[in-house]
């Protein structure tokens, strides 16, 4: 990896780039943070890949044994190997539509469903996990969805879809989200609604729907109901406290504060 990442233009084998992903859930944070998705990001970044490099590592990353790995099982070490999935995917979107221009629309198009089903499913929301390093798996999902919301070929109703997917798994998440996934979401969130006045109501119907099923519940004596509780607050804080977030998002958010 080292004699990777010391290319003026860093080039990889497809043995090497099998390889790499091979080791992309690592227990070892050497390995997997330090070593696979850095040396990944500067061949993305370096434009050493070939089109069919981008276009097999785009297919890899999203086949069930990688993105959907022991997904329904209690917090498990897989969990890295999904997460960096997630990230490793969204520099390949970067790269894809700012150097190579390989995916094709269905390339993009096919790719929704299973990043909304990998959200949906998703439970561990760990961040930083004792002596194996980051998991991280709400920050890596902001990044993605970030990138998917700059694809022009996909529609409003695709990355509403998106949108309402992640704030209903965010909703769901019984781990605490305090390692910045707060201020990583809201920043996804501000862009896509800077995009379109369309997509900032659809936010603040979101917020409402939020909101209003709160009416109806109960506080309950477990750890899993308060880190839910206090994982929206962060996240409204989050929002509100971004300065380019659109004004009716922010008349919303600072209503429902205030009324805390």
């Amino acid at each position: 990896m080292r004699a990777i990442k010391k290319q003026v233009q860093p080039t990889l084998s497809d043995d090497e780039l099998s390889f790499l992903v091979d080791h992309l859930g690592s227990l070892q944070p050497a390995v997997r943070d330090k070593g696979v998705f850095f040396t990944l990001g500067d061949w993305l970044q370096g434009g050493g890949a070939t089109p069919d490099q981008i276009q097999w590592l785009f297919k890899r990353l999203q086949a069930p044994d990688v993105l959907y790995a022991h997904i329904l099982e209690p917090d498990n070490d897989a969990v890295f190997l999904r997460s960096f999935a997630v990230m490793i995917l969204s520099a390949v979107v970067y790269a894809d539509r700012n150097t190579y221009h390989v995916l094709s629309d269905q390339d993009y198009n096919d790719l929704v469903l299973p990043v909304a089903t990998y959200i949906a499913l998703e439970q561990d929301g760990r961040g930083y996990v004792e002596n194996k390093g980051w998991a991280h798996t709400y920050t890596h999902i902001g990044n993605l969805l970030d990138e998917l919301s700059d694809v022009s070929s996909l529609t409003r109703a695709q990355k509403v879809f998106l949108m309402m997917t992640a704030l209903n798994g965010w909703q769901r998440m019984a781990h605490p989200l305090v390692y910045g996934e707060a201020m990583r979401f809201a920043l996804y969130l501000t862009n896509l609604a800077l995009m379109h006045q369309f997509y900032a109501q659809s936010l603040v119907m979101a917020l409402t729907a939020w909101q209003k099923r709160l009416r109806h519940v109960q506080p309950q004596e477990s750890q899993a109901f308060w880190n839910r509780w206090y994982n929206r607050s962060r996240l409204l804080e989050a929002c509100i406290m971004r300065a380019d977030m659109p004004q009716v998002v922010v008349d919303y958010l600072q209503k429902i504060i205030d009324a805390y």
